[in-house]
């Protein structure tokens, strides 16, 4: 189970990556996702990619070799790079709103 959680968090890694392009692309996508769900779109990526991040911290109990080692470390790496990278712009954006 644990390496499944292992692969699946992996995938999500990068589909999360895939969602933070997405939604820092057009306003339109922003407005859209404001509208429909009146949350900021990088706020739903920024729990997405906490959440990876801690499946692949869990992922990390089924390592059986250096292929599921490396991506584990990926998973967590890039998931946690992606939060930090988020959280600065949702901060920053914070504090020079000026609408």
């Amino acid at each position: 189970m644990k390496r499944h959680i292992n692969l699946w968090s992996f995938i999500f890694a990068f589909v999360c990556l895939g969602l933070f392009f997405l939604a820092i692309s057009t306003r339109e996508i922003i407005d859209i996702m404001m509208n429909l769900l009146h949350i900021h779109p990088l706020h739903i990526v920024l729990i997405l990619s906490l959440i990876t991040c801690l499946l692949g911290v869990i992922g990390f109990a089924g390592i059986t070799n250096w292929w599921t080692m490396l991506r584990s470390i990926t998973t967590v790496v890039l998931s946690l790079g992606l939060s930090v990278v988020i959280l600065i712009i949702v901060i920053c954006g914070g504090i020079f709103k000026f609408t």
